[in-house]
């Protein structure tokens, strides 16, 4: 695995910029950009970080995509701005400046999640230090600053509300959220693909730069070959698990890394677009 920000990668990916026609950049809202605080209820964008994401998804030539898995509402009040793409619910949402979609499977059972959620509500009054989410296509439980009993005590919970309906909604856990979202054959990784092809033609594809640190961007950066650039955010351990091509340790070296490219996609607009 490389490093992204460092000398040879960055020349490198100077001379992808060149030849590109356009870049699309996806980035992880709860991994990568959510602040720390996070963990417990919804925490907005910094204004800095706002500003910054604002200002480089103004480029004729870049286009940007927040991935989340929290509602499509939701993810758009906490990155808190318009005029880019949104892939929100683990990719059963997808918005931007000419499109709103919902998978049409998702649609289907919604209906059958009204009465899950209503008995999940009132079940979590009796259980102090959890949150729940519900957004709509799927409900999510988090509870991470609940204390060890209080998270078996939800985790068995959301179990035996789960059963009755398992063949039409799965469960599983990840960053301290329990999630329950339709058992369908869609995820991120088919909403990237989905948002990839709308921009490809059959001469010419877009230049893909993923920034993922969840398990569940495993799948995407596998997808990535030569035509995109797969990049996972975390230390050593994390990095060394992963699929993704090129590695940012940290939140520092993001910011870094956006700035570096507000100051270089013009390459794309200078060369590749007038070319």
């Amino acid at each position: 695995m490389k490093p992204l920000v460092n000398k040879a990668t960055l020349e490198y990916l100077k001379h992808r910029l060149e030849a590109a026609t356009r870049l699309l950049l996806f980035i992880d809202y709860e991994s990568v950009l959510a602040p720390s605080s996070a963990a417990g209820a919804p925490v907005p964008l910094e204004n800095d970080e706002r500003e910054q994401l604002r200002e480089l998804s103004e480029r004729n030539a870049l286009t940007l995509a927040i991935m989340s898995n929290r509602s499509l509402t939701g993810v758009k009040k906490m990155v808190g701005f318009s005029g880019i793409y949104f892939i929100a619910n683990n990719g059963m949402e997808i918005s931007g400046p000419d499109l709103n979609v919902v998978h049409g499977e998702a649609k289907r059972v919604r209906q059958e999640l009204i009465p899950v959620a209503q008995k999940l509500t009132q079940d979590c009054k009796k259980i102090p230090g959890v949150l729940l989410d519900n957004r709509q296509y799927s409900l999510a439980l988090n509870i991470a600053k609940a204390k060890p009993p209080i998270q078996r005590r939800a985790r068995l919970l959301m179990e035996q509300i789960w059963t009755p309906v398992m063949d039409s909604f799965t469960l599983y856990e990840a960053r301290h959220e329990l999630i329950m979202r339709p058992r369908i054959g869609w995820g991120k990784n088919r909403a990237v693909m989905f948002i990839w092809n709308k921009f490809s033609s059959p001469r010419r594809r877009p230049f893909v730069i993923y920034i993922g640190a969840d398990e569940s961007d495993e799948e995407i950066f596998s997808q990535m070959g030569r035509e995109g650039m797969g990049v996972v955010v975390g230390g050593s351990a994390r990095a060394a698990r992963s699929k993704a091509g090129y590695q940012l340790k940290n939140r520092a070296e993001v910011n870094r890394f956006i700035t570096w490219l507000s100051q270089n996609v013009s390459r794309i607009q200078t060369t590749g677009i007038s070319g």
